[in-house]
């Protein structure tokens, strides 16, 4: 049992059984998230444990978590070579209000070679975009202090600066990014706590996905000649199920597999796609591997239970795919954002040959 007390104002009886609510707090705008003690309720609950407040108007409060007692030997630290995690020299910008929580992202991010620039809280981020400076990635906790909130702090840099791409973490799930359970179209999310090898790996996903985007909405100083010819064009045309929750992204791809020859229908989930594979018939399977509700790889071997024969296109930020495991005759292979018309020929010949 751990027990910790105060000497302050008390809890009065009548607001007793809210302390634990999520966002519930009697501070002032701006002054408390109110999700501290849920979020202790629930690594309490999740540890196996219980807590229990006892309190008293004018004389303080003590909060007692009782933890189940652990039998196992203690972890001993080790030796963990990160060096293989992901890298860039994009710039980054860092929203965070808690100094150490702050100081730690800088460093990390730094570490892997980003350049990178912080604020206190999202009034000061929107200040640094505004400011000029190029920014590749708005990465921003999600409770914050302050009047102006991480969403709208997303949605205003985005009109600013059209090509940013963006990045939330939260120890939380607000309801400003996530409805029914689930994320927002086009809404990225980091959960805390998170590892220095996840923070790499996310960061390079976001990038690329935004990379992907920019490249269909940028316009070209100069005009750009479709690259044509026989080493294009595959053997035969291919039906090709093009799967992508992105749909700037999608309708690109789409455009560039009928530009090869061959024939296209598209779906922007896993759910949708597997509804659509009821009626048709497929050679190819391009799917993203990172989307809301079903991913790639949940799509992948939900269609290969159906199409057994369908050969298999991951397209991701992260350059790999882990986690899949294919058949001993299975033809897969990985396309790695941002593609171009070349890379998915490339791709489409290598698991169709």
């Amino acid at each position: 049992m751990l027990a910790v007390t105060d000497t302050g104002s008390g809890i009065p009886q009548e607001i007793m059984d809210r302390v634990f609510d999520p966002f519930f707090s009697t501070k002032s705008e701006g002054k408390g998230s109110g999700l501290g003690l849920s979020m202790v309720y629930g690594f309490v609950k999740q540890s196996g444990g219980h807590i229990k407040i006892y309190s008293e108007v004018g004389e303080g409060t003590t909060i007692k978590v009782y933890l189940p007692r652990s039998m196992d030997a203690e972890d001993l630290p080790v030796s963990v070579d990160l060096s293989g995690a992901p890298s860039g020299t994009e710039t980054v910008l860092v929203v965070e209000d808690d100094a150490d929580v702050r100081a730690t992202v800088v460093e990390l991010l730094a570490d892997l070679g980003y350049r990178v620039l912080k604020a206190v809280d999202a009034q000061s981020g929107l200040t640094v975009i505004e400011s000029g400076i190029p920014i590749d990635l708005l990465f921003t906790d999600v409770v914050m202090p302050g009047t102006l909130k991480s969403a709208e702090l997303a949605r205003k840099a985005r009109e600013r600066v059209p090509s940013i791409a963006v990045l939330f973490t939260s120890g939380y799930t607000e309801n400003s990014i996530v409805h029914g359970g689930r994320l927002d179209v086009g809404v990225n999310l980091l959960s805390k706590p998170y590892t220095r090898e996840a923070l790499a790996r996310k960061v390079r996903l976001v990038l690329a996905n935004q990379s992907q985007i920019n490249q269909v909405t940028q316009k070209p100083t100069e005009p750009v000649e479709k690259v044509t010819g026989p080493q294009l064009v595959s053997s035969r045309p291919l039906r090709i199920l093009l799967v992508d929750d992105e749909m700037l992204i999608r309708m690109n791809t789409a455009d560039i597999l009928l530009d090869l020859g061959h024939s296209v229908i598209d779906a922007g989930s896993g759910t949708e796609a597997l509804d659509l594979l009821k009626t048709s018939e497929i050679d190819v399977l391009l799917t993203d591997v990172h989307m809301a509700g079903m991913s790639g790889l949940e799509l992948a071997v939900a269609v290969k239970s159906i199409v057994p024969k369908v050969a298999i296109v991951f397209a991701t930020g992260d350059n790999e795919v882990t986690g899949y495991q294919p058949g001993t005759d299975e033809q897969y292979a990985v396309l790695a954002k941002p593609y171009t018309q070349q890379d998915i020929a490339a791709v489409l010949a290598k698991v169709t040959s």
